[in-house]
């Protein structure tokens, strides 16, 4: 076993999460069709389109904008749960399995327990205020039942009839799944990146010597604010810097830039044993497949692309 294929096992148990997460939102967007379609099928009469005194007679549009947005708020809810129930599997495995590697690479016999739910909890609650989960998704809840609510009251307004309305509705709760997916993804990543770091911690605490190593993506997708710090090793407690922002692993950079250092970064550290490096790495080729070959940066695998091409 290899930290690589620590990280390959927690990135389906990611997957999976996101899966719940589309499922919920395409079950909700098939309510919600059916809901309008039953509306323009009662208030349509013999008018060639429905007209907008028909639907807000008697309050009928608030009535079931109001019902939309107790779903989508108890959707939300559901996605609240998934990310968190995520981010603690995301933790545990990557703590528990990176020392279990430790353990196996050092030939010793460590010290160690399972983190409780509080411990993990905490380890993983977000520093920085504007970008914590639940006012991230609280934000995004916000936008899109505004978004909906607007597309459903102009298309009434101006007669497009149901099939406009329910395509705007289908690109509304695309960009919600989306989000909530993006959310998903960058909070599980984090709390295996904060696992990363204190797995290695309590290694060093048995007595391991650790150090860390930044490992970015080695494709064209990875950001150029993580492109200099590919292959520098830092000691366990020492901060990487990016883009005036520091943090002691990836997705966990705080300052002013911090939202758009961490999100959907898929960067990774390599914790070293006596700074020991691996022989070996895999990166994505052009078409999409992998291909192992030996240890390099980012700069270097660059260097080889370009003289390549």
């Amino acid at each position: 076993m290899k930290q690589d294929d620590i990280d390959k096992r927690i990135d389906k148990l990611i997957t999976q999460s996101e899966k719940e997460i589309e499922k919920l939102f395409s079950n909700r967007l098939k309510v919600i069709k059916a809901l309008i379609e039953d509306m323009f099928e009662k208030y349509e009469g013999n008018e060639p389109h429905i007209t907008w005194t028909n639907f807000n007679k008697y309050n009928r549009l608030n009535k079931e904008l109001e019902r939309i947005s107790e779903m989508m708020n108890d959707d939300y809810k559901v996605v609240a749960k998934t990310i968190k129930q995520s981010q603690q599997n995301a933790y545990i495995e990557k703590y528990m399995m990176s020392l279990f590697l430790y353990e196996l690479a050092s030939q010793s016999d460590m010290q160690v327990t399972v983190p409780n739910a509080s411990i993990v909890q905490e380890a993983i609650d977000q520093p920085i205020e504007f970008i914590k989960l639940i006012p991230t998704l609280e934000k995004q809840r916000n936008q899109v039942l505004e978004k909906i609510r607007i597309h459903i009251t102009q298309g009434i307004m101006s007669g497009e009839g149901y099939s406009k309305i329910a395509k705007a509705l289908r690109d509304d709760i695309g960009m919600s799944t989306v989000q909530s997916k993006r959310v998903a993804r960058t909070e599980a990543g984090r709390a295996m990146s904060i696992a990363g770091q204190d797995s290695a911690m309590k290694a060093k605490e048995n007595g391991i010597e650790m150090t860390k190593m930044w490992n970015a993506t080695k494709d064209t997708r990875t950001r150029d604010t993580h492109r200099h710090l590919d292959g520098k090793q830092k000691d366990l407690e020492e901060p990487f810097e990016s883009s005036g922002c520091v943090g002691l692993s990836p997705k966990t950079f705080v300052g002013l830039s911090s939202a758009k250092e961490n999100i959907n970064c898929r960067c990774k550290l390599l914790y070293l044993i006596d700074g020991e490096k691996p022989e070996v790495m895999r990166v994505r080729n052009d078409d999409g497949s992998t291909s192992v070959v030996n240890f390099q940066t980012y700069e270097e695998w660059f260097k080889d692309k370009n003289r390549q091409s």
